[in-house]
């Protein structure tokens, strides 16, 4: 009998290894290799800190400390489709400045007191600061005075690196550490700074530019949220309301006050800047600006509520906007008391709030990023429901056209925790050695039927011109992330994309969540019904193609019950242009249970597969399925892929020095954090 699996969320992306390996030849388990394939891809995951490294033979579980899995070292998996009947894997730690600080301030080591600790979606040490993981992206560029392509990898928290594609060894960040301005933060840190910028860095193959940001929040604007949702949590005690949200209008009119007072002299102001980079020089920049408004001697910054999880770029305009994945102080800021279970409980209820059911979205002109200035002006508009990944074509002759997933009601940015109660959950998988619940860390799951979306936008009015969504019960359960042509630079239009979708999964909904969203503004399927049919395993994992010349989807792949797909990318079968002339890989995690029924309650043996589809008929389900060999073990959580059609030796000279990098910075800093940099964080960059 064929392997069916736990109709559990897989434990098998709960798994990870922090193993490297290099040309381990995959293994076909089913169907076979197309001929076609060809290039390189690249599949990016986080996998947990150092500190939590198994011993030998044990499975690795990043979330087991309590902390989301996107919180973790980077391990970048590199696939190779450049020999006939063969795929092979090579995968490499991305060892940055603060991986290796990190790796030798661990307990047991000379410099333990140094420390870093991980809290939500940061690591953090009170006397080196915050981790710059680079965990989410990787990001191929060519710039005008290369003959190859180069490699960034990035993440919503810190400045992007470069890496060298062959080797993947890290070579340099981009972009010095004073050349990045830094999140103000309530406490007190080290030489590694918070920078918030984008993970999905925005490069122009016409131009060959790359386009990003820069962005920071003021006290404001951090805490904002939170008072809003405490008033709403508070004004439901009755006949008190109305005193209470008096009292609050009063406490966000003074710091409104208060941060317009600090703006000019730049104390914890909210900022945007766009940052252009030509690949060998300083960045370009400009600070993003709103037009003046009610009468106002000075123009408003740009206020960013939430993140900047992608940047976009049309022929004429730089498109900016307000993702919806949250980092606010209950994702970044540490916990004073980690492991104390009631202290979290505490402050994920004070400090947590919804994300925002309105997308703001900033449009700067290009013609606008002269020398002769320092601050441009940005067209806001609004877009209902939220949105984390996009795409916009670069054609902009009839307005900016985005095409965009709708995150409605889904809150990537939380996670399941220790203490958690569920909606209604299925009997769990045994804890992880009997002490934490092994869904902890994962992605909660959504509680609304959601949309893909088309918005076209007229630039200089700031106005939506048209707007087109759909939806789909079998199919756009969680849209989380795109494949198509895009990946080596802007097609003049995305005529043609594939959305994989996460599904929706009863052991991933806490009532926290759902209590969150129950009252959500545009709601399309009443909560009752969304459990109902996450319950009856009716809302699973997809991939899905949309045409979005006719908005419609045209074809897609339900995947089987217990399966998780995830990371799709698109590889062309040559140069045809076809925006449907490829292949999608997939990763793929599963629990078999050879024999088994699925409803037995014991799980099996958690597996990681690699599924490949014709891009032209996914509904028949993938044409080739590859395994890994046991030196490869589990793959684990990917996030992000890429594609490139070929990979060489970096040659390019950009290099930002290390230690002049970093040597400001700890000067003043106690003389066991020189130590550290001196003897294991410089020695591996010179």
């Amino acid at each position: 009998m064929s392997p069916q699996a736990v109709p559990h969320f897989p434990e098998a992306a709960m798994i990870s290894t922090r193993q490297e390996c290099e040309d381990v030849v995959l293994k076909v388990v089913e169907g076979s290799l197309p001929t076609d394939l060809r290039g390189h891809w690249f599949a990016m995951g986080p996998v947990g800190s150092v500190a939590m490294t198994p011993p030998p033979g044990e499975p690795h579980y990043p979330g087991s400390d309590g902390t989301s899995l996107f919180n973790g070292d980077a391990l970048l998996h590199r696939f190779d489709c450049d020999r006939l009947g063969e795929v092979r894997l090579t995968r490499r730690l991305l060892k940055t400045p603060c991986y290796y600080a990190d790796r030798f301030s661990t307990l047991g080591t000379r410099f333990s007191d140094l420390k870093f600790f991980s809290s939500g979606l940061a690591r953090f040490s009170f006397l080196l600061g915050f981790r710059d993981e680079v965990n989410t992206a990787a990001i191929p560029v060519k710039f005008a005075t290369d003959d190859r392509w180069r490699l960034l990898v990035s993440w919503d928290a810190g400045r992007p690196y470069e890496i060298d594609p062959v080797s993947l060894q890290v070579i340099t960040p981009v972009g010095r550490n004073d050349e990045w301005r830094e999140q103000s933060v309530p406490l007190r840190v080290g030489p590694f700074k918070l920078v918030t910028t984008a993970t999905h860095h925005a490069y122009d193959d016409h131009s060959q530019e790359l386009f990003t940001i820069n962005f920071g929040k003021s006290l404001l604007t951090m805490i904002a949220p939170i008072l809003v949702s405490g008033a709403g949590v508070l004004a439901r005690l009755g006949p008190i309301a109305w005193l209470i949200k008096w009292l609050f209008r009063i406490v966000i009119k003074l710091l409104q006050f208060l941060n317009l007072l600090l703006y000019p002299v730049g104390r914890c102001a909210d900022f945007v800047y766009v940052l252009r980079w030509n690949g060998q020089d300083d960045f370009d920049r400009w600070q993003v600006m709103l037009p003046r408004t009610l009468g106002l001697p000075i123009r408003r910054p740009v206020q960013i509520e939430q993140s900047m999880h992608q940047v976009g770029i049309t022929r004429n305009y730089v498109v900016l906007m307000d993702t919806s994945f949250k980092l606010g102080p209950e994702q970044l800021i540490p916990n004073p008391l980690p492991g104390n279970t009631n202290t979290e409980r505490v402050l994920r209820e004070v400090l947590n709030f919804p994300q925002f059911p309105n997308t703001n979205v900033y449009v700067v002109k290009r013609s606008d990023l002269t020398g002769d200035r320092k601050t441009v002006i940005a067209q806001k508009v609004t877009i209902r429901r939220e949105i984390a990944h996009f795409r916009v074509d670069y054609d902009d002759s009839n307005g900016v056209v985005l095409h965009v997933a709708h995150n409605n009601a889904w809150d990537a940015a939380e996670w399941p925790q220790g203490y958690d109660d569920y909606v209604k959950r299925p009997k769990p998988n045994p804890p992880f050695k009997g002490e934490i619940d092994r869904v902890v860390g994962m992605t909660v799951t959504t509680t609304d039927l959601n949309y893909l979306g088309r918005y076209v936008i007229e630039p200089d009015k700031g106005k939506i011109k048209t707007a087109q969504l759909v939806s789909d019960p079998t199919c756009t359960w969680a849209p989380a992330i795109y494949a198509d042509i895009g990946n080596l630079g802007v097609p003049d239009r995305y005529d043609h994309i594939y959305w994989i979708n996460w599904g929706c999964w009863p052991d991933l909904m806490t009532q926290f969540m759902a209590s969150m969203y129950r009252r959500y503004k545009y709601r399309q399927m009443p909560l009752q019904q969304v459990v109902n049919a996450a319950s009856s395993r009716t809302a699973l994992p997809a991939l899905c193609h949309l045409d979005t010349t006719t908005m419609k989807i045209v074809d897609n792949y339900v995947f089987p019950q217990g399966h998780f797909g995830n990371s799709p990318q698109f590889i062309p079968r040559g140069d045809s242009g076809d925006q449907t002339d490829g292949y999608i890989t997939c990763v793929v995690f599963a629990d078999y249970l050879p024999g088994i029924s699925p409803d037995h309650p014991n799980h099996g043996s958690p597996t990681s597969q690699i599924w490949i589809f014709d891009a032209q008929n996914l509904a028949q389900g993938p044409v080739c399925k590859l395994g890994f060999p046991e030196e490869a073990e589990q793959l684990g959580l990917t996030i992000h892929t890429t594609w490139v059609p070929e990979i060489l030796p970096r040659t390019a000279s950009y290099h930002i020095p290390i230690q002049a990098d970093y040597d400001p910075l700890i000067k003043d800093s106690p003389e066991m954090v020189k130590r550290l940099f001196r003897h294991h964080v410089y020695p591996h960059f010179e």
